[in-house]
């Protein structure tokens, strides 16, 4: 079984975005409404041992055979967008509002993970938080950021599916371990 350190971990370009100090209180409130089905929903382990969402794999549609690894089909099962048509600010503002989001999912779903499956192999959800590019001159009131929330499990004989987090220098990236999600989220 592979090991992990139990720890938020995340690059410069994140911290310098958000912040650690950012993510303080985040709570189960902070998890989008579309996502809260998907928490409730759960884990499945297929056959080749991918650990899926249940709410996400029974809206993909591609093929596990089109992947070299399990890790390859878990990223692309359980990526998701995080949801802000609700929202209407920009800039930073917006960025910590969506890494909020992002993290109590993440945290949310790998807390289910470990309560229902105890013996599953380590997992991280990865944060991440791009800058949009508008083609939109009249957009002059801040930047636009989306984000996406990726699960993945660690899976003997397989490359990591992020290794060095300072090495991404285009996306704000956290890294949530299951190791972390232990107690209920609030």
């Amino acid at each position: 079984m592979i090991e992990r350190k139990a720890e938020m971990r995340f690059n410069a370009m994140f911290a310098e975005l958000v912040g650690e100090d950012a993510l303080n209180g985040v709570s189960r409130k902070d998890v989008p409404e579309g996502f809260r089905k998907t928490v409730d929903d759960g884990w499945t382990c297929d056959e080749r041992g991918a650990w899926l969402l249940r709410d996400f794999l029974a809206t993909y549609h591609g093929s596990p055979e089109a992947f070299i690894d399990v890790t390859g089909y878990e990223a692309a099962v359980n990526g998701r967008g995080v949801p802000d048509l609700d929202l209407t600010i920009r800039g930073k503002a917006l960025a910590v509002v969506l890494a909020r989001r992002g993290v109590a999912f993440a945290r949310a779903a790998l807390y289910q993970l470990n309560a229902h499956h105890p013996d599953h192999p380590p997992a991280i959800a990865y944060v991440t938080i791009n800058e949009l590019d508008l083609d939109d001159e009249d957009i002059d009131d801040g930047i636009v950021y989306e984000a996406n929330v990726t699960f993945v499990a660690a899976h003997d004989g397989e490359r990591p599916y992020l290794g060095d987090l300072d090495a991404v220098s285009g996306s704000a990236l956290a890294a949530i371990d299951s190791a972390e999600c232990q107690q209920p989220f609030g």
